[in-house]
């Protein structure tokens, strides 16, 4: 396929829909000011209908230029793409630089058997290639050699297993399914995992609107809120039933919610394993393929929360290298999730990944109890203080007391954040463990370590203690109040053991 080829008409599609969610992200942002000006914005319908007119035709206009513009042309090495309408983008990405394949197929592509091909990189934030509208036949000819192409040229850790992953890349070899989803299991995914705050901090913006009109639609039903909120003889206990009432009626519609895109996310979940590759393919509208071979794979993840633990299931992670930097942590293309597993099959994974590891039974160490102070001293006390003044400037003397049950609160907090934290090292692997109410499990190879960070603020180096960072190709995990010997210790071994091993961390 030395020829430069074009992706199949139905490429525009893939291209309409992006531009217009690229537009809907746009208006998300304006929401605010849309918010704030919501008369003006009705009494202007006619342009804002003139607008969105507007913008619907420029979408198909850049449809068609980009549809026009791409293509794409796939070597024995390498793959091209000249994509790009002002301005012009021309890639040439070899094979060995790929780390991860997907194939992404959405609800339009899948009558015509089409799909997207994307393409990853290390050290890249998003997507190094994408190649759209492409035969599902082509895209696993396409994947299916670049696989073939990294397993006979990828430097290995020695001669033997260089020979083998040849050996392996000649033989054909059945794909074993590791674990699979039921509906069940994603709809407890969805209640576990429910951002009910993250979902009411993006209403934010329309909170106003949103309220009035439900007190309009409540009086219309012989409901007067005015009325009950701002009654003094009204009776406590009702205004307190009612406020808990409608709560609960909140948080089961955002729970719902949740389920839904747990289901969407993760339907006909399978995480498979051929050779030394694990295939991650799921979705409900949109069917994702995750191909990441097992080398490239940096750090477990054992992830609950709250829920999790009393119902004991997990979120297990894969993360591999390549879209982490400083200060920011892995997006959702650098991993493998496994949704809501029990505990047997969480470690029939971590040790299919890494037989040697001692996760289930690490005797975890816990830091320093001074860490506890710390979160007194700079989180709970200050936020205390910061809504004592609130109460005082509002005159609200009555709700003072409510300062020693919120104190108490923070405190217990910070009590339940330092029984979590965890440490564990032993000759192959370092284990951390943290969490609030839900509790994560961390462990990676010591020889995937890139970087050691040894760090002592003026309190920790008058109590002897410090905190210690360990970056690898995925993330940076960092250890904090420990005894200032073992950090130096847990530096200087882990240091050691990445010499002298040698290991090859991709």
């Amino acid at each position: 396929m030395d020829k430069w080829q074009r992706v199949a008409p139905i490429a525009l599609l893939y291209f309409f829909f992006d531009g217009l969610i690229g537009s809907l992200k746009i208006f998300g942002y304006s929401l605010v000011i849309v918010a704030a000006n919501l008369d003006k914005v009705m009494n202007n319908k006619g342009y804002i209908l003139l607008g969105i007119v507007i913008i619907l035709c420029l979408i198909l206009l850049s449809s068609f230029l980009q549809f026009y513009f791409f293509k794409y042309r796939l070597k024995a090495e390498n793959i091209e793409i000249h994509s790009g309408i002002i301005f012009k983008k021309h890639l040439d990405l070899p094979f060995t630089r790929i780390q991860n394949v997907k194939l992404i197929t959405p609800a339009y592509f899948r009558p015509f058997s089409f799909t997207s091909l994307e393409l990853d990189t290390a050290g890249s934030q998003k997507s190094e290639a994408k190649i759209v509208a492409v035969s599902q036949e082509l895209a696993n000819s396409i994947k299916q050699k670049i696989l073939t192409y990294q397993a006979s040229h990828t430097d290995t850790e020695n001669e033997a297993d260089s020979a083998n992953d040849i050996e392996s890349s000649q033989e054909p070899s059945q794909e074993i399914v590791l674990n699979e989803r039921s509906l069940r299991d994603l709809v407890i995914h969805g209640l576990t995992n429910n951002r009910v705050w993250i979902f009411l901090a993006m209403l934010a913006p329309v909170a106003d609107p949103a309220i009035e009109y439900i007190i309009e639609m409540a009086g219309e039903l012989g409901v007067d809120i005015n009325a009950i909120i701002s009654d003094p003889d009204y009776p406590v206990w009702q205004l307190s039933l009612f406020i808990i009432s409608t709560f609960i009626t909140a948080y089961i519609v955002v729970m719902l919610l949740s389920i839904i895109g747990s289901i969407i996310a993760f339907y006909g979940y399978t995480l498979s394993k051929k050779d030394n590759t694990y295939i991650q393919r799921s979705g409900l509208l949109s069917h994702h393929e995750v191909v990441m071979k097992l080398t490239r794979l940096q750090l477990i993840i054992r992830k609950q929360d709250w829920l999790d633990v009393i119902i004991k299931r997990t979120n297990l992670k894969f993360e591999q290298l390549g879209l982490f930097t400083q200060g920011q942590q892995p997006g959702i293309r650098s991993k493998i999730m496994v949704p809501s597993i029990n505990d047997a099959q969480c470690n029939q994974l971590i040790n299919d990944a890494w037989p040697d590891n001692n996760l289930q039974h690490a005797p975890f160490e816990r830091i320093n109890k001074r860490y506890v102070f710390k979160l007194i001293s700079f989180l709970v006390l200050p936020f205390n203080v910061l809504l004592g003044v609130i109460m005082v400037q509002l005159n609200a003397y009555v709700m003072l007391p409510l300062l020693t049950v919120t104190f108490a609160i923070g405190c217990a907090l910070a009590y339940c954040r330092w029984l979590r934290w965890g440490y564990h090292r032993d000759d192959n692997y370092l284990y951390i463990r943290k969490g609030l109410l839900g509790v994560s499990y961390y462990c990676f190879p010591i020889q995937k370590i890139q970087q050691v960070k040894f760090k002592q603020s003026v309190f920790l180096r008058r109590h002897h203690l410090c905190s210690v960072t360990m970056v690898t190709a995925a993330s940076a995990l960092s250890i904090p109040f420990i005894p200032e010997g073992k950090g130096w210790s847990l530096v200087n071994e882990c240091l050691h053991n990445v010499e002298s091993t040698k290991k090859n961390w991709m």
